[in-house]
């Protein structure tokens, strides 16, 4: 039996995607957008709790920020403020070169519609994730040859392993409830102060229990940290998925500690010891929260031998490393944009005056981009929540 029923998948007639073209996906999405619909209606029909949509898509393509982003405006519309939109977003190497020349437009165009409709935007930036990857296969150099090769045969396999290992953590305690953090509005009512601070960074340790190649490099990896030493090593900006070039601060994070018989006394040490190391917006709690996880049950159990190799930590954290992010794409596209390059890719015609109304969309797009940034900039002052007030007229 299929793990998905093939009625609720959507695939092209054509077989082809969106040829990088945000345009030509968001079009694509408004031409089957009934049948999108329908599709998501019938799922939703035989839950019987419905709590959260999770959009997983990429940004810097065509079909992951077009389609993506006209779901994101059917699901607001349809459901509206009833259900909560998680969404999981791939951002694009900006480093490097990108073989999508307007990788800047698709990803403006989308993070528009992420700022408008999402409760949660959960960020995966693909340069951290190259990173991770590198130190977790170039630990040593006793690795075989062929070990490495096999990895570099698969290139998605590492990233795709780690993103997936976050998403199905975070679910974690709505599948084996706990007291604590067994909702989604839990745990983004936990994560996110207000809807102009909703964007989410993950880090992961240890590393070895992820792996393909256990058996060639679990010993030299951390297959023998204890709570303590988890709750300190998700601190480490080196595996965070989010790539961090600057002193970050926090407004929220929550550690997810996943394992059978955990130690609370190590959770409480290693907690004391977090919150001294990290710095935390002045206005904010400097609390961490830590949710205690329980190991799938279709997983094999622990054994007393590897009770550490099978205690694993993500952090789930608000900071304001987001800026940096946003920031790096923003000069991306103001390169593009100043000489007006690739707009009759999203231009319908050739009239000035429809060149022009992209070149508006773009401006608003961007505007909206700047605006985050700037609120991340800002929420590092002590005085943010008075000035949040004295912006308000109604306030004054």
């Amino acid at each position: 039996m299929p793990m998905f029923n093939p009625r609720n998948i959507h695939l092209s007639e054509q077989g082809n995607g969106a040829a990088n073209n945000w345009q030509y996906g968001y079009s694509y999405g408004l031409q089957y957008q009934e049948e999108l619909i329908n599709l998501i209606d019938r799922e939703c029909d035989k839950c019987e709790n419905l709590s959260t949509f999770q959009l997983m898509h990429s940004v810097a393509g065509g079909t992951g920020s077009g389609v993506g982003s006209l779901l994101l405006e059917l699901l607001n519309d349809r459901y509206g403020s009833k259900k909560l939109i998680n969404t999981f977003l791939i951002f694009p190497s900006n480093d490097k070169t990108s073989d999508v020349v307007v990788q800047p437009y698709n990803t403006l165009l989308t993070l528009k519609r992420l700022i408008d409709f999402s409760d949660g935007t959960f960020v995966f930036d693909n340069d951290a994730l190259n990173s991770i990857e590198n130190s977790l296969f170039g630990i040593s150099s006793s690795i075989s040859k062929d070990t490495l090769n096999n990895r570099s045969n698969s290139a998605f396999e590492g990233a795709n392993k780690l993103i997936s290992f976050v998403l199905a953590s975070i679910s974690n305690p709505l599948r084996f409830p706990t007291y604590m953090y067994s909702s989604n509005e839990s745990i983004l009512s936990t994560l996110v102060p207000s809807p102009d601070l909703k964007f989410l960074t993950a880090s992961i340790a240890p590393f070895a229990n992820l792996s393909n190649f256990d058996q060639q490099i679990s010993k030299y990896n951390f297959t023998n940290l204890n709570e303590y030493d988890i709750i300190l090593e998700l601190l480490n900006d080196r595996y965070k998925m989010n790539k961090v070039n600057e002193p970050v601060k926090y407004i929220s994070m929550l550690n997810y500690l996943i394992g059978n018989n955990l130690n609370q006394f190590e959770i409480r040490k290693g907690t004391i010891r977090a919150q001294q190391r990290v710095e935390f917006v002045p206005w904010t709690s400097s609390s961490i929260h830590v949710v205690n996880c329980q190991r799938s049950p279709f997983i094999n159990g622990d054994k007393p031998q590897q009770k550490h190799k099978n205690l694993n930590g993500i952090q789930i954290s608000n900071n304001t490393s987001i800026a940096h992010v946003f920031s790096k794409t923003v000069k991306q596209f103001d390169l593009l944009a100043k000489r007006e390059a690739y707009v009759n890719y999203y231009t319908e015609s050739n009239d000035k005056e429809e060149r022009l109304r992209v070149l508006d969309l773009f401006n608003e797009c961007r505007e909206s981009v700047v605006n985050v940034i700037d609120e991340y900039k800002a929420c590092q002052s002590m005085n943010y929540l008075e000035e949040e007030v004295l912006d308000n007229d109604e306030f004054i």
